[in-house]
């Protein structure tokens, strides 16, 4: 199996630190290439701190050959660890095998449940098991499980942080993702790009929160860079590119 992906980030303005506690990042492992989205509690310069520090350890986890469960316990117990146990981050990973007959999978630690875009339509992926923040994972009693995703070639999946669903437009609705993901999953921009407009557009460009959106595409061929900013292929030898995918505006 091949994919594509590409994330993008919105800091929030109004917070004290720009570059808060949004996680987006890919790696290579032994046969798949392995991601994460996440969500820090809490905003600042404590959050952005939190969030680095964990993206590098999902880097150093990630690259071994454990199954994704343990690297959600692994992760787990490195923000269980640190500054007394008192913060706690939600979470999706998902990993998509280079074995063309083997399926991805997804673990969900307290995340909003991704967005399949199939055929035009964007509908919520809520089959997927579900398990408590990392850091938070005791609570459950049990380990983290991984579903199946149940994507194929020409299939998407769009992540997001509740940055991007919490934010309001001037009359308070909330932004309206998965419509708005399906009436753009066409456009000319990719399709992160053209959502960040459009949610800028949407509530004026005062966000309250910082919103990242993370595209995954399954394909039939191997998947080369994009030539747009922000947006990177995935190639088996390349790997090492994912780690400059992200992109703040």
């Amino acid at each position: 199996m091949r994919c594509a992906f590409s994330w993008i980030t919105c800091p929030a303005p109004a917070l004290p630190c720009h570059t808060g506690g949004d996680i987006a990042c890919a790696v290579e492992a032994p046969g798949a290439v392995r991601l994460l989205i996440g969500d820090v509690m809490g905003h600042g310069a404590r959050a952005a701190r939190t969030a680095a520090e964990v993206t590098r350890a999902f880097r150093q986890l990630a690259a071994c050959p454990e199954p994704l469960p343990a690297v959600a316990t692994g992760l787990h117990a490195f923000v269980a660890g640190r500054d007394g146990g008192e913060e706690f981050v939600t979470a999706l990973l998902v990993s998509v095998p280079m074995d063309d007959d083997a399926g991805a999978e997804i673990v969900c630690c307290g995340h909003p449940q991704p967005l399949l875009l199939r055929d035009g339509r964007a509908a919520p992926l809520d089959a997927v098991p579900t398990a408590p923040p990392l850091g938070l994972l005791d609570m459950a009693g049990c380990p983290a499980r991984a579903g199946l995703l149940g994507v194929g070639p020409g299939d998407g999946v769009l992540l997001y942080t509740d940055g991007v669903t919490d934010a309001r437009d001037a009359a308070g609705l909330p932004y309206p993702l998965a419509e708005r993901a399906a009436a753009l999953s066409g456009a000319r921009p990719p399709l992160v790009q053209a959502l960040r407009d459009d949610l800028l557009r949407y509530t004026g460009g005062k966000l309250r929160d910082d919103a990242t959106l993370l595209h995954l595409r399954l394909t039939g061929t191997r998947a080369g860079a994009a030539g747009s900013a922000g947006v990177w292929g995935w190639r088996r030898r390349r790997a090492r590119r994912a780690r400059r995918a992200a992109t703040a505006l």
